[in-house]
């Protein structure tokens, strides 16, 4: 998800005014050489308060850590303890992603493998992909192996299928990249097709076709899946015409508001409920008490985490970057920090939290994805997951009984 990311940070920035962006800019431009950055004042107003709404609303734990942040036993103890937690205390999923050859979400080539560990140390919660890269794989290998993990997770699997993005992934399958959307929405077929206990036809080794059927047999009828998207209109329409489930990043309201739109108008063109499908948000939590020292904790690893997405000048969308100096990349980093702190983000203390969950169902979000490993050493977020907890179950009774 991390080019998706990349294009929320650039949208964020690029909607500033005028004024705004000339303030950074001219922020950049001016400071000293050498002197210290500092955390800039914000430039993008926090939101206002969140239209009335008693939509239900879920809660599940999500995974894409930065490998750097943490050694491999670190950061899987983490993910297990995490998912035990959550499989404790209610909340619907953990969703690891697939990743390759990179620093960034390193941990996770294999959702698979991780999610069949997960399976066997764990009774309640669900079992996700975020996201299977279908066109890097065989969607009979997809199948296969979802199907294990639905047998020993007793019936809990979910997947969210994405088209991947990054050339050096499809090292793995090259001819899968450059029409890879395409191969994506064949595939989510191919392995729907296969979950059902269909024969599918494939060319053998000697050219001819032979039918195949995936063993073992899962134990749900139907695979539960989504389709990854970000900001492409394309994307969320055609998800609601085959009736998938969405899972996004968050992003501005007024983009997302539109999304769900050609989501909903998709389910509704293709004869389906446009009230139906499941969609949901992945945003960073880190819930605690102390609003003050909440981002004193965040700060500096959600800092590091975006640098990560970022060439480091070419975001600064309709600005002249020319004069801005390698040393102040902090400086436009700050100014992203403090846009995503104080708008759709669970970092800090629950009633600034509550406007971004109360926001997002507004909208039709279904469920919120807190992606609580974004560098925050793991003593603190393991810590933290209580409030995080508590939070949740606020959420566990209507609305106006909640308040």
């Amino acid at each position: 998800m991390a080019p998706e990311d990349q294009d929320n940070l650039k949208t964020r920035l690029a909607g500033l005014s005028p004024e705004q962006r000339e303030l950074l800019l001219r922020r950049l431009k001016q400071k000293a050489p050498g002197e210290a950055t500092a955390a800039p004042a914000p430039l993008i107003p926090a939101m206002p308060e969140p239209p009335p709404s008693d939509r239900p609303v879920t809660f599940s734990l999500f995974f894409f850590s930065e490998a750097g942040s943490k050694t491999p036993a670190e950061g899987y103890e983490l993910l297990i303890e995490t998912a035990r937690f959550g499989d404790a205390h209610g909340f619907a999923a953990v969703w690891t992603p697939e990743r390759h050859f990179g620093e960034f979400g390193g941990f996770y080539p294999n959702p698979a493998v991780l999610g069949a560990h997960l399976a066997a140390r764990t009774k309640r919660i669900g079992i996700r992909a975020g996201s299977v890269v279908l066109p890097l794989h065989h969607p009979l290998r997809v199948a296969e192996e979802w199907a294990v993990v639905d047998n020993v997770s007793r019936g809990r699997v979910g997947v969210s299928f994405a088209s991947g993005w990054h050339p050096t992934d499809f090292a793995l399958r090259p001819e899968g990249y450059r029409d890879r959307k395409d191969v994506m929405f064949q595939g989510i077929e191919t392995v729907r097709r296969l979950w059902r206990g269909e024969a599918v036809r494939q060319t053998g080794v000697d050219g001819r076709e032979i039918e195949v059927r995936v063993l073992p047999r899962p134990v749900q009828a139907e695979i539960p899946i989504w389709v990854t998207a970000s900001t492409s209109p394309a994307t969320w329409q055609r998800a609601g015409e085959i009736g998938a489930n969405v899972l996004t990043i968050v992003q501005p309201l007024p983009t997302l508001t539109d999304r769900i739109a050609r989501y909903r108008a998709g389910r509704a063109a293709a004869g389906l409920d446009a009230e139906g499908g499941n969609i949901t948000v992945m945003v960073h939590a880190y819930v605690a008490d102390d609003e003050k020292a909440a981002r004193e904790t965040v700060r500096r690893p959600m800092m590091d985490y975006l640098r990560n997405y970022l060439d480091q000048y070419s975001f600064l969308a309709g600005g002249d970057t020319s004069q801005v100096r390698k040393e102040d990349v902090d400086t436009v980093l700050g100014v992203a920090f403090e846009g995503y702190y104080n708008t759709l983000s669970l970092l800090g203390d629950p009633d600034k939290c509550a406007r971004t969950v109360d926001h997002l169902r507004a909208l039709g979000v279904d469920e919120i994805a807190c992606l609580v490993d974004f560098g925050v050493e793991t003593r603190k977020i393991l810590d933290a997951l209580p409030a995080l907890a508590a939070f949740k179950e606020s959420y566990a009774v209507p609305a106006e009984a909640a308040r």
